[in-house]
């Protein structure tokens, strides 16, 4: 190495720099955002120190036993590697035994009272030679031929209790150990951080997926798909993204959480919470297992709530809706994946439908549909996202718009006497919409609107044909009416043979964009499966207008 020269490790690698460089010099080439948080660390900046806590591990998972400081526990620490291999001796409804091993414990014929879940010695025919760990069941009082002897207590997997058998081993008994952090290491996002020799640099976030929960994966890719991610809960155990919770997932994998272990929470308070473990936590059945951080454990104990992290998933997501075939095919061929069109085959018509969608699907399947259209049935509409956000996050959800360039929408009821059109919503969500942005004086030629929760018909979706003083563009009046958007494209060619139940996509078009509908899409690399909304019961009704 030149005497110019230091070195560094830059996301586990080791890197030669410049003497003096600056953290801006290594980021180049890393998947790296700006503002984004970069862990720095100098080779003594990690301590381990062992805690109070010990994982008796069993067939049937970990069981937590957190330490006294009496004299027994301390003989516990000392007795650690001859009770690892032990058996289940014996169980009743009060106790369960693992043993025997030698010790020079006092024996004592007197009964001593016992808490629930108290770990203690016991000896067996008052002979410390046969010295066994118990574990209380129930609070009870019981002769056990020591002095008490109480070490502990069973903190997690007491439910592995009733699950172990006479003969099942304890395959190990691990010390929990915590990392200490020490002063000098941080994060920062100051690209004129001055790096020192040996210091170690994580500049970002990356996950191994796994092909286990290939729902969750999905929502995992759609939150980090632009390559940032804000730490939202900073805890001992876990940090945690809760940027998007409004979404519907079901129970897939479930695993022991370990450390580096990445999991969403697929129901009850926090659905959608991404979860990156930092310490061992037992199965939780509301989360679903995605995957592990493959690098930038040391960034993700150091980083803050409130800050924000580069993140990258492997694999990427496969998303090729909003392409046309031609750019569709060289995506899907660069991730070595192969295209079958569908519909409008030729090169310049716009993928609308993709199957499989789940990337941890897509993956693994020899062929990709993309379904395609020409690009004039793709039609532009100007979401107001400030005037109407609960609204506008409504419409994004049932459309598809929440998770991919293109949504879709069923045509409800159409009539050419009828100065609107009336598209499908989901009456369930829309039991939520509160009255928001009702129209002024007059609901305009093109108004995109949402029928409110105060009237029967709540979430069903319409576009106003003719500007009415007194109707919405669902038919409904202005106090049942949010208005969200206008439909941006031509309306004339759009109501062109237009007939109920027919399909029709959409696009997401900035306010100052000219009305008509780009032909082709921005390049983005699939979320969640749905093609279009289906809405039924009051959504079924026929709209009300003039």
């Amino acid at each position: 190495m030149l005497r110019d020269q230091m070195n560094i490790i830059v996301d586990g690698e080791p890197a030669s720099v410049r003497e003096g460089a600056l953290l801006s010099d290594v980021l180049d080439g890393r998947p790296y955002e700006k503002g984004a948080l970069v862990a720095v660390i100098r080779p003594s900046d990690l301590i381990k120190k062992e805690t109070d806590s010990f994982e008796i591990v069993t067939s049937h998972g970990p069981i937590g036993l957190r330490l006294n400081d009496s004299p027994q526990a301390q003989l516990f620490r000392s007795k650690v590697k001859e009770i690892e291999g032990k058996g289940i001796r014996w169980q009743t409804s009060k106790i369960l035994a693992i043993g025997a091993f030698p010790t020079d414990l006092e024996v004592s014929h007197d009964r001593y009272r016992y808490s629930k879940y108290d770990c203690f010695f016991a000896t067996g025919g008052y002979d410390p030679k046969t010295t066994y760990v118990m574990i209380a069941k129930t609070g009870h009082e019981g002769q056990y031929g020591t002095t008490g002897a109480v070490l502990g207590k069973i903190t997690t997997g007491r439910h592995i209790l009733g699950l172990l058998k006479e003969g099942e081993v304890v395959m190990e008994i691990r010390p929990v150990v915590e990392q200490v952090r020490a002063k000098n290491a941080l994060v920062t996002s100051d690209p004129d951080f001055k790096l020192v020799e040996g210091m170690s640099v994580e500049t970002h976030l990356e996950v191994k997926l796994e092909p286990s929960s290939p729902i969750s994966s999905e929502h995992f890719l759609v939150l980090t798909e632009q390559g940032l991610m804000p730490v939202t809960e900073d805890l001992r155990s876990y940090s945690a993204c809760s940027s998007n919770l409004d979404v519907s997932l079901v129970p897939e994998s479930t695993a022991v959480r370990e450390e580096g272990d990445v999991t969403v929470r697929h129901s009850g308070a926090g659905n959608g919470r991404v979860y990156f473990y930092k310490t061992r936590r037992q199965v939780a059945a509301s989360h679903n297992r995605i995957g592990r951080v493959r690098k930038g454990m040391e960034l993700l104990r150091l980083a803050p709530q409130g800050s924000t992290l580069a993140i990258v998933a492997d694999p990427a997501r496969v998303m090729v809706i909003g392409m046309d075939q031609s750019e569709g095919h060289m995506a899907l061929a660069g991730r070595g994946l192969k295209q079958r069109r569908t519909g409008d085959t030729a090169d310049d018509a716009i993928i609308v439908e993709q199957e499989p969608e789940l990337t941890m699907e897509a993956v693994h399947c020899p062929e990709i549909e993309t379904f395609g259209v020409r690009p004039e049935r793709i039609n532009g509409v100007v979401l107001y996202a400030d005037k109407a956000p609960e609204t506008v996050h409504y419409f994004k959800k049932v459309t598809g718009l929440n998770h991919k360039l293109i949504g879709n929408m069923k045509v409800h009821f159409t009539h050419p006497e009828m100065p609107l059109i009336t598209l499908e919503g989901d009456d369930t969500m829309g039991a939520a919409l509160n009255p928001e942005n009702e129209f002024k004086a007059t609901a305009s030629r093109g108004d995109l609107g949402a029928t409110n929760m105060s009237r029967p018909n709540c979430g069903l979706l319409g576009i106003r044909l003719d500007a009415s003083e007194e109707f919405g563009p669902t038919g409904e009046e202005r106090h049942g009416t949010n208005l969200l958007g206008r439909f941006a494209s031509d309306l004339d060619a759009f109501m062109k043979n237009i007939n109920d139940g027919d399909i029709i996509y959409i696009r997401e078009m900035e306010p100052e964009s000219p009305r008509k509908a780009p032909r082709t899409a921005s390049k983005r690399t699939v979320t969640s499966k749905g093609k279009g909304t289906k809405g039924k019961g009051k959504g079924e009704k026929r709209a009300k207008g003039p």
